[in-house]
């Protein structure tokens, strides 16, 4: 007898597709997912033809709610009570984010009806006010169980008080069986071929990337000063800029008044992700002066080592991927000296033909959609303590 598993979350990001479909695919669990038909601040989103309740031919048992915002946060979702009030699965798992007010009364209502509840999201952060960590936790104990990102989150969520064998880490992922299709059928005379296209008068010099939204948060400016340093300590290297964003303009004309141009290709937005993997594959790392998210996974995905800053605090669960000196490297937040030498430090003693094996090794044992999906099955099936269970 297969559990049937409520998934509410605000929206069906295009990049958990992957993942949707590998849990609709479980042999333990039936997952029925929840979700805006729509997203925000440019995230693109599943189509929703891909529901069975929008089209004959979807595959996804997935329904809609309604995001209501204030200040373009999810501040509470309609429908989501009524579901939680009228449907009768044996687990719901609720977004765990305390800025929705709709999921308290959820999560309230499914524990009234003695019915498990899993919050997943970030869990603790470690960087929370007295105030905003004390809500949060007040939050946070409403759910039976947590299904967090990272390790790193688990364990501050454990030194305040839940019990460790009620905190999963669930990671994150991307399209892992596309990436690693890309990988193995890559070409590396194609690889060079694009690098002359796009740095013809440097075609010789090794190639850093960023890609990604072009946001002041993303500290890229921090990049095109660690090429000029870079440049003056003697080693010279490429820098490739893919994405759009607020920020696209202001980096141009940076680099230009710095003289660096010749070394900045703005390859702009891009979306194809065939081009993109080749964008990440022909370079030696990925660099992101901010936080790190997603893109780590993707660029280790493609053997491609990251380099990212060591502040914990102020990163996103994935950059727990990166392992100093094994998938890429650490430098001090904010500090362009460092950022330099670390991209010096990968580059000068060629580091991505000893880490690309472990980059690739990273993602497939942790950061895929079918290790999410087992986890979150013991997470459902631990929920109901054994009622189902073999």
């Amino acid at each position: 007898m297969k559990i049937k598993c409520g998934f509410f979350t605000n929206i069906a990001p295009l990049y958990s597709r992957p993942l949707w479909y590998q849990l609709s695919e479980s042999d333990k669990v039936d997952y029925f997912f929840y979700s805006s038909r729509y997203g925000f601040s440019g995230i693109k989103t599943i189509d929703i033809n891909e529901s069975k309740s929008e089209n004959e031919n979807g595959k996804l048992n997935w329904f809609f709610l309604k995001n209501l915002f204030i200040k373009n946060l999810v501040f509470y979702q309609a429908g989501i009570i009524s579901k939680c009030l009228k449907t009768n699965y044996d687990v719901y798992i609720l977004y765990g984010e305390m800025h929705c007010i709709s999921n308290w009364i959820a999560g309230l209502i499914c524990k009234a009806r003695k019915k498990p509840v899993l919050f997943l999201g970030h869990g603790i952060y470690g960087n929370e006010k007295h105030i905003k960590k004390t809500i949060r936790l007040l939050y946070y104990r409403i759910a039976d169980y947590h299904l967090v990102y990272g390790s790193r989150s688990r364990n501050l969520m454990v030194e305040s008080g839940f019990d460790l064998n009620k905190i999963y880490v669930v990671y994150n992922s991307l399209d892992y069986n596309l990436h690693r299709k890309l990988y193995e059928e890559r070409d590396q005379n194609e690889l060079d071929r694009l690098r002359y296209k796009l740095f013809s008068d440097n075609s010789k010099l090794p190639v850093v990337i960023f890609i990604g939204r072009l946001t002041e948060e993303k500290k890229i400016s921090y990049l095109l000063e660690a090429v000029l340093l870079s440049k003056k300590k003697g080693n010279d290297f490429n820098c490739l800029i893919v994405g759009g964003g607020s920020e696209s303009d202001n980096l141009r004309n940076l680099s230009g008044s710095m003289g660096i141009s010749d070394n900045v290709y703005f390859y702009g937005p891009s979306y194809d992700e065939t081009i993109n993997a080749k964008l990440i594959m022909l370079s030696e790392c990925c660099v992101s002066p901010g936080n790190v998210g997603l893109t780590a996974i993707h660029s280790l995905s493609l053997g491609t080592p990251v380099i990212t800053h060591g502040n914990m605090f102020n990163q996103g669960p994935e950059a727990e991927a990166v392992i100093q000196d094994k998938t890429g490297l650490f430098f001090e937040e904010n500090n362009v000296k460092s950022l330099s030498d670390a991209i010096d430090d990968m580059i000068l003693k060629r580091k991505k033909l000893t880490m690309e094996a472990d980059c690739i090794e990273q993602v497939k044992e942790f950061w895929n959609p079918v290790k999410q999906t087992a986890i979150f099955d013991k997470a459902v099936l631990n929920s109901i303590k054994g009622k189902y269970a073999e």
